[in-house]
């Protein structure tokens, strides 16, 4: 094996032990976010905002504000993995109600 070989395989284990725990989460729960607001709202979703990641009493939570490409916007919540994102909207932005 070539010492260039092993140089760029221990780069690639280097970054792998070094990435965050929860970046296979964002992949995943913000994929199936996305979905359930194009589903459920008809929002294709423009950006997150406030997004909020814990551990609580062992449930990955995830709160989140979402930009819909059409300017509206919603408050994200999922109390667990194993529960759907619920999604309530804001009515009026002028207002701040979210």
């Amino acid at each position: 094996m070539s010492k260039s070989v092993v140089l760029v395989t221990m780069a690639a284990a280097l970054a792998l032990a070094v990435a965050p725990p929860n970046a296979v989460w964002a992949a995943d729960w913000e994929a199936e976010l996305n979905d359930t607001a194009l589903f459920e709202h008809d929002c294709e979703v423009a950006f997150l905002s406030q997004v909020a990641e814990r551990e609580l009493d062992g449930k990955h939570v995830i709160i989140a504000k979402v930009h819909c490409e059409d300017k509206r916007t919603f408050d994200a919540y999922r109390g667990d993995d194993f529960e759907a994102f619920q999604l309530s909207p804001c009515e009026d932005p002028k207002i701040r109600t979210c």
